[in-house]
């Protein structure tokens, strides 16, 4: 094996990988609150929107058991029987987001919504707050799905798998005792000493 061979493979690697996007929503516990944070892009450029609906249903993000919005309300242009699989018992509560962020992405059973007059891979980041609620109350199983459009790109789900953040503890700075200060002394005090005699003998 040559270096071309080398640099030519990894030239298709690297493509295939950039040809991949990703958009990525973390569902996680924050404090007292259920947290969605959406990021990513998705290339639409295979795919053809039927019609432009209203998303999100009450403006703030809804989770249950074929639907997943994230972010706020918008116009949106309707993706109809794109993904694969399709989302399904994916919380046992139907509950709307109380705050959010961001423009809305809603998937519905294998229909996706995105934001009315989407570009194709444009970067997409959004929000949807569940106040005074945790996973468990909404049914949502830790863990992680994903979900595949026409252009492969997919749509990764994960719950609860935010590392817990630790409280912060004092560190003690160990120190010495009185005890061990005069021990320490005592035995430089006899080393000095031997030395002082060693020079006069």
């Amino acid at each position: 094996m040559n270096l071309r061979s080398v640099g030519v493979g990894l030239i298709f690697f690297l493509a295939a990988n950039l040809a991949q996007a990703v958009y990525t929503i973390n569902i996680d516990q924050v404090g007292a609150n259920v947290v969605m944070t959406g990021s990513g892009s998705i290339d639409t450029s295979s795919m053809t929107a039927l019609t432009t609906i209203g998303l999100c249903a009450t403006g703030n993000g809804l989770v249950g058991s074929t639907v997943l919005c994230v972010g706020t309300e918008t116009t949106a242009d309707q993706f109809d029987d794109i993904l694969i699989p399709s989302l399904s018992a994916f919380s046992t509560t139907m509950l709307d987001g109380t705050s959010s962020s961001g423009p809305g992405v809603y998937i519905f059973g294998d229909d996706l919504y995105l934001p009315e007059n989407y570009v194709s891979a444009a970067p997409i980041s959004n929000s949807s707050t569940y106040a005074g609620t945790t996973l468990a109350a909404l049914g949502l199983a830790v863990g992680t799905r994903s979900l595949f459009v026409p252009s492969g790109d997919e749509i990764v789900i994960n719950v609860g798998l935010a590392p817990p953040v630790a409280p912060a503890t004092p560190t003690s700075i160990p120190t010495l005792g009185e005890y061990a200060l005069l021990g320490i002394s005592s035995l430089l005090a006899m080393l000095g000493i031997a030395a002082v005699r060693r020079k006069q003998s």
